[in-house]
Parts: C-alpha cells; sequence; structure tokens
C-alpha cells in the first residue's frame, strides 16, 4: 500500500507539472511564438491574492476538455501586477482576465471574471473558426453590424498592414455607426486623419484635422492633433500658420519623438523647405 501511494503522488505531482509547463511566462516569446505557429495565444492575467484566479488555474484550465482546446493556443501566465503597461493596453479592470491576442499584439477578445468551463470552451471554438484576426473581426461584424467598435478594430488592423484604402473605409463606417459612442467616434476620426496624413493628398489631411480641432475641442489627443495640423499646413506651403501653431505647441509636447518631430518641421519652415 505504501508502495502504491508513493507511485500515485509521483504521478498526480508529474501531472501537475505538465499541466503548469503547458503555460509560458513571457509574452515576448509568446508573440515569437504565435507568429511562428500560426496561431492565437491565451493569457491568464492573474494575481497572488486573486482567489478567483486560482480556482481558474487549478479546477477550470486542468478540465481535460478545456485543457485539449487550449492545447491549439500559444498559452501565457502573467502576474498583472507586474505589467501595469499591458493591463493598460488590453484594458484589464481586474483579475482573473483571460486575453486572447494574434501573433502581432492585437486585441481579439477577452473574458474578465472567473471564467466557466462552458465560457472558455465556446468563445475559443469562435475564434479557433478563423484562420486569423481579420477573419475573425469580419465574422463579429457580419453577426454585430452595429457595432462600430468592431469597424474601428479591423481599421486598426488595416492601418498596421498599411492598407490604408482599406482602414480608411473601416473608420468611415465607425464614424458613422457612432452616433452614441463619442469615444469610438472620436478614435476613429483621429485615425482616419493619420491615414490621410500619410496617405492621399495634403489638402486633404490639413482640411481633416481641421475638422478634428473643432469637433473635439477638449480631445485628450489635441496637442497630437495641433502637431499634425501644423505638419499638414507646412506641407501645402502654409508656412506661416504651421509655424504659429508648431510654436504654441513645443513646450506641451510630451513624447520625444513629437518633440523631434515639431523640432525638424520648424527648422525645415526657417531654411525655406
Amino acid at each position: 500500500m505504501f508502495r502504491f501511494s508513493i507511485v500515485f503522488v509521483s504521478f498526480l505531482f508529474g501531472t501537475i507539472l505538465s499541466a503548469e509547463s503547458n503555460w509560458g511566462h513571457s509574452i515576448q516569446k509568446g508573440f515569437e511564438t504565435a507568429k511562428q505557429e500560426k496561431k492565437f495565444i491565451i493569457v491568464d492575467v492573474f494575481a497572488d491574492w486573486c482567489t478567483y484566479c486560482m480556482v481558474l488555474e487549478k479546477e477550470i484550465f486542468p478540465d481535460p476538455e478545456v485543457s485539449r482546446i487550449l492545447d491549439q493556443f500559444i498559452r501565457v501566465r502573467l502576474d498583472g501586477e507586474e505589467f501595469p503597461n499591458l493591463r493598460k493596453k488590453y484594458n484589464v479592470e481586474g483579475y482573473p482576465t483571460i486575453l486572447f491576442l494574434d501573433g502581432d499584439g492585437n486585441f481579439v477578445t477577452k473574458i474578465t471574471g472567473l471564467a466557466t468551463k462552458e465560457d472558455i470552451i465556446t468563445l475559443s471554438k469562435r475564434i479557433l473558426m478563423e484562420p486569423n484576426l481579420e477573419s475573425f473581426l469580419k465574422t463579429e461584424i457580419r453577426k454585430d453590424k452595429e457595432n462600430p467598435n468592431l469597424n474601428f478594430r479591423l481599421g486598426l488592423l488595416y492601418f498596421q498592414s498599411k492598407e490604408y484604402e482599406k482602414a480608411e473605409e473601416q473608420f468611415l463606417t465607425s464614424i458613422q455607426k457612432s452616433k452614441h459612442l463619442p469615444i469610438v467616434k472620436e478614435n476613429s476620426h483621429f485615425n482616419l486623419n493619420l491615414i490621410r496624413s500619410v496617405n492621399g493628398p495634403k489638402e486633404s489631411a490639413v482640411t481633416s484635422w481641421k475638422e478634428f480641432i473643432q469637433l473635439y475641442p477638449k480631445s485628450k489627443r489635441m496637442i497630437t492633433a495641433k502637431l499634425y495640423y501644423g505638419i499638414s499646413l507646412k506641407e501645402v506651403g502654409d508656412k506661416k500658420q504651421a509655424k504659429s501653431i508648431l510654436i504654441e505647441i513645443q513646450p506641451k509636447l510630451e513624447s520625444e519623438s513629437d518633440q523631434l518631430i515639431c523640432k525638424e518641421t520648424l527648422e525645415q519652415i526657417e531654411k525655406g523647405f
């Protein structure tokens, strides 16, 4: 009996180790593996003090049916308290949160709170039916045609891959659907203007940034919007107004990249370029 107990305990301990080893602890390595293997990523964002997180880790994830479907993802487990930037980027507001991402770090969807076995299996199957995030978002749009956030996210995906015409179409659609969702509308408008700044007639960018500044006077992105407005004005030849705007906002710019762009543009204006 004693010998049997040792064998049983050893087997159980080995099973627990095996289940735990399926989870990586580096989000960067997770992205790299996901891109290589063309898989989606599942991220278990937990906290040490979170009771529901322990239930998820010890009871839900080890379930054979759940484990089998999660084997089709790249698994990563992260202590959310140690990754504030990740929490901010993916809007993690509590624990546990299960994030579904693609290999480029694009957000697919998430489950907040204690997920049931059925929650995880159902959502995972929906995601795995699609070959990539673009296909997933298109399917979701067909199911929920009035949701502007889906068009916005598809627009971001196209923008990232430099498919500017497709991105512009999605942002315009998102703006049209966002009558009662001002934040989504503003975000869509801002990204639409970024596209017009890098692709298309410069006059169009000037008009778009001017409109944005008038429509969203309290926008948190106002300084950045004025930066791009000033750059666009310079590129269409209105150097006097461009200089005035850029000098006004220069002390208010926070990021080093924006400060550098502003400085270089003002130097070009001074040199007559």
